[in-house]
């Protein structure tokens, strides 16, 4: 599938080895405190984890989970984060994860009999308490999913099993509702709607239960095992597709998958995308976890920091922002950067928490092509890689106005008007020397798509 990436003029400023670059995108504020313990002695340099946001009584609070600490802020000022509370674990951890139901926010770590953490934000920004802390129902979870209309949370990581509690009735005190056996073995991470639960569960793939008993895990479809590692999934809006993380190994791309008959157990994969900054070598890039809100889709990818996709069409995403998190990357490393994002608080803010560069709050900015109705050009390059000629091909009805070749130091190399009722554009290569270049194509409303293509 082409990907077809928009970008600004401001692409001319990115440099191949990955400084600091952004598209549609700014940092309102970055925090990150030093002095902080690191998950463990290693030259990964851990200090950070998961993410979570929550807006309550006119405030704004990030969530971000450090090696030792939870650390909440309140951003309601977004370019000037206040740290408004600190509070410690039993000890180092790499996995802090969150999640929030009305006005409380659950924690979980990877840390050995941590449990579980519960902040009260009700009486914000006056007092925010930790009101639970405790492991009586389980001793570690890797990742946390609730479900914000019954209440219920799901515990990831829990061998073989689910661990489901419910917070409806006692926010402050979770209930055990059962722990039933899953068929599909260990559980990564899971999206909830409802009472089904799409669980990434490794190598082993991804696998769709109804838990509407708590006390069992029916099997309603499942994907067979793959070349990756199911991390994190979630649904589109019409939760007509699943869009799935494969961490492992290095490379794998974000699989698309159909989910429309779903009702006679039938899921296939319909599509996948990567895109990273890094353009040459071997395509090393980690999407690790993806949210959606309305119809884009926000992507951390570790290095190369966090991504956001237009997926109005669901199975040809389009690139319209990111933002480098971790400038450092001049090469891929695996585990440094963008670990998660919180897209959804009212004022338009998203935090991103960066694994060794900590909270980054970001924003959008004029942005094209953010919705059902955002005028992009919709078309096919080929071939790629090239070699004497390059074709265009207008598969939708948007009327093209130019197409450019740029070098990625944002040389134009090439430039053509769009004959007039011609579905179709020819680019001579001949006298180019061989390398990347980005082949941007605009409509007569200034929409625009940008496609990497090679020449050899």
């Amino acid at each position: 599938m082409f990907k077809n990436l928009v970008f600004l003029f401001c692409l001319a400023k990115v440099s191949i080895l990955g400084a600091q670059d952004s598209l549609h995108m700014i940092r309102l504020a970055r925090w990150d405190d030093d002095s902080l313990p690191i998950a463990s002695p290693n030259d990964l340099n851990v200090q950070y984890s998961g993410c979570w946001g929550l807006a309550v009584n006119g405030h704004e609070y990030a969530i971000l989970g450090g090696a030792r600490h939870v650390l909440i802020f309140d951003i309601t000022n977004p370019t000037a984060p206040q740290l408004v509370g600190k509070y410690e674990g039993q000890t180092n951890t790499v996995w802090r994860e969150f999640k929030s139901y009305k006005t409380r926010v659950y924690g979980v770590s990877d840390a050995t009999n941590e449990g579980m953490m519960v902040f009260d934000f009700s009486n914000a920004p006056d007092t925010i308490k930790r009101t639970y802390y405790s492991n009586q129902f389980f001793n570690s979870a890797h990742t946390i999913t609730l479900d914000t209309v019954s209440g219920r949370i799901y515990l990831n990581g829990q061998g073989n099993h689910l661990k489901i509690l419910d917070v409806s009735q006692y926010p402050d005190k979770p209930v055990l509702l059962g722990t039933p056996t899953v068929s599909g073995g260990y559980i990564h991470d899971s999206f909830v709607q409802g009472d089904t639960v799409y669980a990434s569960s490794g190598f082993e793939g991804y696998f769709i239960y109804d838990c509407t008993n708590p006390d069992t895990a029916a099997l309603i479809a499942s994907l067979p095992p793959a070349n990756g590692y199911h991390h994190n999934s979630w649904l589109s809006q019409d939760s007509r597709y699943a869009y799935c993380t494969e961490e492992i190994p290095t490379g794998r791309p974000i699989l698309i998958v159909d989910l429309q008959d779903l009702a006679n157990a039938n899921i296939e994969v319909v599509g996948s995308f990567l895109d990273q900054a890094l353009p040459f070598g071997e395509k090393n890039a980690i999407p690790h976890n993806v949210y959606i809100r309305d119809s884009l889709l926000f992507d951390s990818q570790y290095e190369d920091g966090l991504l956001v996709y237009n997926i109005s069409n669901p199975t040809a995403p389009i690139l319209v922002a990111y933002y480098d998190t971790h400038p450092e990357n001049t090469e891929y490393n695996t585990y440094y950067g963008n670990w998660g994002n919180y897209p959804w608080l009212p004022s338009g803010t998203i935090i991103a928490g960066d694994m060794q560069n900590g909270l980054q709050l970001l924003k959008m900015v004029q942005t094209t092509s953010t919705g059902p109705e955002a005028p992009v050009p919709s078309v096919r390059v080929f071939p790629n890689p090239a070699s004497d000629a390059l074709t265009i091909l207008q598969t939708g009805k948007q009327e093209i106005r130019s197409v450019r070749l740029l070098s990625l130091t944002g040389s134009v190399m090439l430039e053509q008007t769009w004959p007039f009722g011609a579905s179709e554009l020819r680019l001579e290569l001949s006298r180019l020397p061989a390398g990347m270049y980005l082949v941007e194509v605009r409509n007569a409303d200034g929409g625009g798509v940008v496609q990497r293509v090679v020449v050899k």
